[in-house]
């Protein structure tokens, strides 16, 4: 049970990309928003005071929206998730261990916990992938904002392909542990799945056994 209390909150995360998806494509479009205004500044007569000012300034701006986007989906996941209501099936144990569990267990729907599981397991991989896109823009807006000044001061123009080849590397690389601990959980719920197959099963089975014993 404490098993599929964890599998809730999974489903709930997995409801939650589209709400994670959709933040971090609107601080997208934001930042792209920003862009398209300070070169239609520039295409009516707007002056700045040299290019390298503006171009770190778009890069910082991106930073700020683009992190803070990305902090807001995370916790905004962590949120959702945390108000899962879990351990319910406690009470019912407390008042008579065995009678409470046989009750607990012959009244879930087992084809609907082994497709929750299923679907929790889709979307812990998404949220995965995800958090390493949004990694991965954090890390790029980060290397841009550092080679507008760097690279700006030596008139040097910094190359966007090889930008978002190394925040990829980089981004990788900073979330192996996260994604070995998710690869981890990902075959975990495939062992419960199948546990869950054979336990109710089995139950199952005792259950019909008992209720075909003759009574003495």
């Amino acid at each position: 049970m404490s098993n599929l209390d964890e599998v809730k909150r999974y489903k709930e995360l997995a409801r939650s990309l589209v709400d994670f998806a959709l933040i971090i494509m609107l601080s997208i479009v934001v930042v792209l928003f920003v862009y398209i205004g300070i070169d239609l500044y520039q295409a009516f007569g707007g002056q700045f005071p040299q290019d390298l000012i503006i171009s770190g300034l778009e890069s910082i701006i991106s930073l700020l929206i683009v992190g803070g986007g990305f902090i807001a989906g995370v916790l905004w996941i962590g949120r959702r998730t945390s108000r899962v209501r879990v351990g319910e099936w406690k009470k019912e144990l407390e008042q008579n261990s065995t009678v409470g569990a046989m009750k607990i267990l012959a009244g879930l729907d087992w084809p609907s916990v082994f497709q929750d599981i299923r679907y929790s397991k889709l979307g812990f991989v998404f949220y995965s992938i995800l958090k390493v896109i949004g990694y991965w823009i954090l890390i790029f807006v980060i290397l841009e904002l550092i080679s507008s000044f760097a690279l700006g001061a030596l008139h040097i123009i910094p190359n966007f392909a090889y930008g978002a080849v190394l925040s990829l590397i980089i981004a990788v690389v900073l979330s192996r542990k996260d994604l070995q601990r998710r690869y981890n959980q990902s075959w975990a719920l495939d062992s419960l799945l199948w546990e869950l197959r054979w336990f109710e099963s089995e139950f199952r089975r005792k259950a019909g056994e008992i209720g075909t014993t003759p009574k003495a």
